[in-house]
């Protein structure tokens, strides 16, 4: 849970209240709140029933408390009932059956619905013995319209005369009734009848009446000290009012959430709460309270909670928050920035104090670190475990494993954090990810195979707390944030594409920005020999268990000799592409109308059109793009040759209609940069050089105005597309407007019919002109 903010679209009334918390919402797709960020640490850790204190940046609350409110209350009565009865019935019954049925069973009426009869609390309310208990319900659901606002964005209507009949029948029920325990609920109706009736005075006073001084741990109890709480806020006793909601959080789970946010409301510190605590315990409680609305990275909470009570509970969910924070906004950009392929874009949002960050980053290792050395933790190998996983974000192996060996537990789930930082730690200190560590690596694969089989996200409540789905995002970062670009470093990357294979198996992306999926590296990224060992190796009859696995989970639907066929036509080796699309057969290929035809402007889709209505495919354009070539070898060279040769080239560039001959898939925000020059293919595909080159070509060659008019143009667009963006947008445009083939057009061929044309189309050409002019 955080309340720092995201993406403002629109912002919750309440900030006009709270002042403390930023509510955010949003429009459109967004990052899922529980899986943005690159994370190994659990937040659920020991932090059963502080659900909804876990750490997000992007939701009001993590999760929903554990139990619910539905949930306590329905064991609460089956503990009334002695046990004697099934939760699923008593669900039923208070939450599904209508008013009628309440007054049915509570008069002793034997005209029951079959379905009702074979209700086991139905039938436990049926007796004589129970009656008050059900002239109880049927109280609280008359109570209920009266004290519950069906719409939350509309001001509740009051009405004060239904409330006040209640109150009275409640009291002359209270007084009848003998049952302790229904008495104590009769009590907290009433309170909550005064409360809605703005009595805020009677409130505390009944309150104080009906249920005295001393803590009780039933429900119900907490639920009517917190509308006593709630009163004294109207009656701007905000400190006390702080206090007892403090009370109501630590002991009553499923009242968690409503209670923060009063307690927020009551616009209090802690310093001002302190002086009402019986004890320590208590000012921890309120130390921790505080500490979960922080969203930055702050230690302080820790260490207040921890001079409070060592041994209090919330101090592993301050841990586990800090530890979140660093991996969302330190852990996570330093992947972003060593990932092979694409980044994740929340950061574009999250732009943070790095420096700072690292500050922080030690800060907490070394309070974590005097706190285990004291000795008083509650949970001590989970922190020698979180120290161990700081020192592994800090690139400090050594000390991360000799961390991990301090560890002795046999707590599983602290083991289970254990073996995922000792796995990390295991990787980084391998310098090659060889096959005898590979066998080791498939034990870790199997065990969280073991721990992931249940991890399919759906969304039903409490999945974001649910272990299974922290150990897929878990397995999945895993392979694509740290095994993935290991192999890319180490040259092997159709490993690489099959551990992406595997990451993409898990099914764990729907709104996480992994970098690049198995079948986009293979079919987009990986060159021609790379491919080649890729398919070799899938053929190969004799496999590793570690390759036998990943092997397994490649991509379905991949024509690997088509994959390679595109990967030649990239590097415009059409020679070696023709043999392997032979190979993959006419129904793998792509195919083209146009890609032939020169491309005057950047728009347009590849479709048959008047004169281009011939499909040509991948195999036929690499033969005619082989016979351009072998033409080209024998002197003179027809102009028509270099041009068409030019044009193809041109049409499968990022500019060209027929781009997706060499690309599966073509980005609108991708641009020539100076670093494609770096790559073969991307300084053809964004910087078209080559087509350059050959229509410059066409146009020596050629003795005709009109046609050199038509390629000194074309070279000009070409020679356009490989002038880089620079900061300076003024600059920018100045060297496209004085683009190097303008002189020439301008000069040489102003009386052409095709010059008027590109004058008329060419915004560049004319403000070039213009600008001449003036001189």
């Amino acid at each position: 849970m955080n309340y720092r903010k995201f993406i403002v679209f629109s912002i919750s009334f309440c900030l006009v209240f709270l002042g403390n918390v930023i509510y955010t919402l949003s429009c459109g797709p967004i990052p899922d709140p529980y899986d943005y960020y690159i994370s190994f640490f659990g937040p659920h850790t020991k932090g059963a029933g502080y659900e909804p204190f876990y750490y997000t940046a992007l939701s009001q609350f993590y999760g929903d408390p554990t139990p619910s409110e539905e949930t306590a209350n329905v064991a609460d009565w089956q503990n009334y009932t002695g046990k004697k009865v099934t939760e699923k019935d008593i669900r039923e019954y208070i939450y599904t059956y209508p008013k009628e049925l309440f007054s049915s069973i509570a008069s002793g009426s034997a005209s029951l619905p079959d379905s009702v009869k074979k209700n086991t609390f139905a039938q436990f309310m049926g007796k004589e013995k129970n009656r008050e208990a059900a002239r109880y319900l049927l109280f609280a659901k008359s109570c209920e319209p009266a004290v519950i606002n069906a719409d939350p964005w509309s001001v509740p209507e009051r009405n004060n005369a239904l409330l006040s009949a209640l109150y009275t029948e409640g009291k002359e029920l209270y007084d009848k009734t003998s049952d302790k325990d229904i008495r104590s609920r009769y009590a907290f109706q009433l309170i909550r009848l005064e409360h809605y009736q703005k009595d805020y005075h009677d409130a505390v006073t009944s309150f104080d009446q009906l249920f005295g001084t001393k803590e009780n741990s039933s429900l119900v109890y907490y639920k009517a000290l917190a509308l006593k709480a709630g009163a004294l806020l109207r009656l701007k006793d905000s400190v006390q009012s702080a206090y007892l909601f403090s009370r109501v959080f630590e002991n009553a789970p499923s009242l968690r959430t409503s209670c923060f946010t009063s307690l927020l409301w009551t616009n209090t510190t802690g310093k001002q709460v302190y002086p009402l605590c019986k004890n320590d315990h208590e000012k921890a409680m309120v130390a921790a309270i505080f500490g979960f609305t922080n969203s930055t990275q702050d230690v302080t909470a820790l260490r207040q909670v921890y001079a409070f009570d060592p041994a209090s509970p919330a101090l592993n969910i301050l841990l586990a928050r800090e530890i979140n924070k660093l991996e969302d906004n330190y852990f996570n950009t330093r992947f972003t920035n060593e990932m092979t392929y694409g980044s994740l874009g929340i950061h574009d949002y999250n732009a943070t104090d790095q420096a700072g960050l690292v500050t922080g980053l030690n800060s907490l290792q070394t309070l974590v670190d005097s706190l285990v050395q004291l000795g008083k933790l509650k949970d001590m190998d989970l922190w020698r475990v979180s120290s161990a996983y700081l020192s592994y974000i800090r690139k400090d192996y050594p000390k991360a494993a000799q961390r991990l060996a301090e560890v002795k537990t046999k707590d599983p789930d602290v083991k289970d954090q254990w073996e995922i930082v000792n796995l990390l730690v295991n990787i980084n200190q391998q310098q090659k990810i060889d096959s005898a560590f590979e066998s080791r690596l498939l034990a870790s694969f199997k065990w969280l195979d073991a721990k992931t089989k249940d991890a399919g996200k759906s969304w039903y409540p409490g999945y974001e707390s649910n272990k299974s789905y922290f150990f897929g995002k878990t397995y999945r970062n895993l392979l694509f944030a740290i095994l993935a670009p290991r192999y890319h470093q180490q040259g092997e990357a159709w490993k690489e594409a099959l551990i992406r294979g595997r990451c993409d198996s898990l099914q764990m992306n729907d709104y996480f920005i992994s970098g690049i999926s198995a079948v986009e590296q293979i079919t987009d990224d990986m060159k021609s020999q790379e491919l080649i060992r890729l398919k070799e190796f899938l053929q190969q009859p004799v496999k590793t268990p570690y390759e036998s696995y990943l092997a397994g989970f490649f991509p379905k639907g991949v024509n690997m000799d088509h994959t390679i066929g595109v990967s030649y036509m990239r590097v415009h080796d059409f020679n070696s592409a023709r043999t392997w699309f032979k190979k993959a057969g006419p129904g793998a290929l792509d195919v083209s109308y146009q890609v032939f035809r020169d491309q005057l402007q950047d728009f347009g889709e590849d479709t048959a059109v008047a004169g281009y209505n011939k499909e040509i495919n991948q195999l036929q354009f690499c033969e005619r793009m082989v016979q351009l070539q072998e033409k080209m070898k024998i002197a003179p060279v027809p102009p028509k040759v270099y041009y068409d040769y030019a044009s193809a080239l041109f049409s499968i560039s990022y500019y060209g209609r027929t781009w997706y001959f060499v690309k599966g898939n073509r980005p609108s925000t991708d641009w020539y940069t100076a670093s494609c020059d770096k790559d073969a293919f991307e300084k053809q595909y964004f910087g078209c050089y080559a087509a350059e080159s050959y229509y410059g070509k066409a146009a020596q060659a050629s003795t005709d105005k009109e046609f050199r008019a038509r390629c000194a143009f074309m070279a000009a667009r070409c020679s356009q597309k490989h002038t880089a963006n620079t900061d300076d947008d003024n600059k920018y445009i100045t060297a496209l407007v004085h683009n190097r083939y303008f002189p020439m057009l301008a000069n040489n061929f102003a009386q052409t019919k095709f010059y008027a044309q590109a004058y008329e189309q060419c915004s560049y050409l004319r403000d070039y002109v213009k600008s001449t002019r003036k001189k």
